[in-house]
């Protein structure tokens, strides 16, 4: 038998019991936790994003699993994006399950009306049980998602840049100068890059809210080396985020984005290896870069697949419609 508890995560001794049970859930080459610090910082609310989080035991009281979601407060406020995690030993026994309805529950008591997770297997799993434990759980898929490494160190195609634009490049706090432009860019993720047919809408991205991440970013040891493409009338008109965390051999690669109206120029790659470039101190002593784009997105995987990642992975993003 399974109980599930909602849990305050900022309580010291709670947190440890669900980050143990995480970290151990996370048991393929692939798919690597976020360390604890991360994971801790992610979880407290703010301004943008509420939370919530639960945890299952068995019988003997051991905590088995857990479950929490963001519950965003400035956009998308129909939607909570949650993730569901049991220790392989515990597995297929109900406590999935039991952990997604407890999630579904608070959410849907929360306004949310779609619950969004993902399901991960390796590229050549062909049995895939996420896939099958979110079908029986009543979610439907979304969108596919391609997860590709890049091993370190690496070899790189050679840095062009179209001489009608400029790269800039920061670690840690955008410049003042370029902030409005950065989140007017961030802002439009959702429009400019494939998101399946859920009804996701733009984020709300201003100069508060990069402040605010910046500083997260900071709390949970995530040190990012950011690129932006400037045109020639000064505009932002694409970024990319590299994020380094602290006591971690991995590295993300997080959004990427290049506007349409300005594709075609090769200012994807550009990005991307200039922020290679800039960041190669912080390279040095890791294993490999994770990248995450849609299957679609055949452009995005041109640009990967130039600089040398390859597919390791897929990620399914599932929904679920929550009752009111």
């Amino acid at each position: 038998m399974t109980t599930v508890e909602r849990i305050d995560p900022a309580a010291p001794s709670v947190f440890e019991a669900f980050y143990d049970a995480y970290s151990r859930s996370f048991n393929r080459e692939f798919d690597q936790p976020y360390t604890s610090i991360e994971l801790a910082v992610d979880m407290v609310p703010d301004e943008y994003n509420a939370t919530t989080a639960h945890i299952a035991r068995d019988d003997d009281g051991a905590v088995v699993g857990g479950a929490w979601a963001e519950l965003p407060i400035k956009d998308n406020v129909t939607f909570a994006y949650g993730e569901v995690f049991v220790v392989p030993e515990q597995r297929r026994q109900g406590h999935g399950t039991a952990l997604v309805d407890s999630l579904a529950t608070a959410c849907a008591e929360a306004g949310r009306s779609t619950l969004l997770c993902e399901g991960a297997w390796g590229v050549d799993d062909h049995v895939a049980p996420a896939k099958r434990f979110a079908e029986q759980a009543g979610f439907t898929l979304e969108i596919m998602d391609a997860h590709r490494e890049l091993l370190l160190p690496a070899k790189l195609p050679p840095l062009t840049i179209d001489p009608a634009y400029e790269i800039r490049s920061w670690r840690g706090a955008c410049p003042e100068e370029l902030v409005d432009g950065y989140a007017d860019v961030r802002r439009l993720m959702v429009q400019e890059a494939p998101s399946g047919d859920s009804g996701l809408e733009n984020e709300h991205w201003d100069a508060a809210r990069i402040r605010s991440e910046e500083a997260k970013w900071e709390k949970s040891g995530r040190v990012p080396q950011v690129s932006v493409a400037i045109a020639g009338d000064g505009s932002v008109v694409g970024h990319t985020q590299l994020v380094f965390p602290r006591d971690s051999v991995e590295v993300y690669q997080w959004d990427t984005l290049v506007l349409a109206s300005h594709r075609g120029h090769g200012l994807g790659l550009a990005l991307k290896v200039c922020t290679m470039h800039e960041s190669e101190d912080l390279l040095n002593g890791r294993r490999r870069i994770h990248t995450y784009n849609a299957a679609s997105n055949q452009h995005m995987i041109a640009v990967n697949e130039a600089m040398g990642f390859r597919q390791v992975a897929w990620l399914a993003e599932y929904v679920r419609a929550l009752d009111g």
